[in-house]
């Protein structure tokens, strides 16, 4: 499945991973490159389509496996 991000908040599609930091313990994993706003399961776009090229990819990769 491909999974889009797009920050509720100003809408940039833009994220940067993020470090544990003890005052910050519920900072998890990602914030908008953008307004700095943590992300969450909003800003996740799981009904996104795939573009051709990815679709094109993935049934190739299907495909051309090599035997067991």
């Amino acid at each position: 499945m491909v999974m889009k991000i797009r920050c509720s908040q100003c809408g940039s599609t833009r994220f940067v991973f993020t470090e544990y930091h003890e005052e910050e313990h519920n900072v998890h994993g990602a914030r908008c490159a953008n307004c700095k706003k943590c992300l969450d399961s909003q800003d996740l776009l799981p009904t996104t389509p795939m573009d051709p090229i990815t679709q094109c990819l993935l049934a190739s990769q299907k495909t051309v496996r090599a035997p067991d």
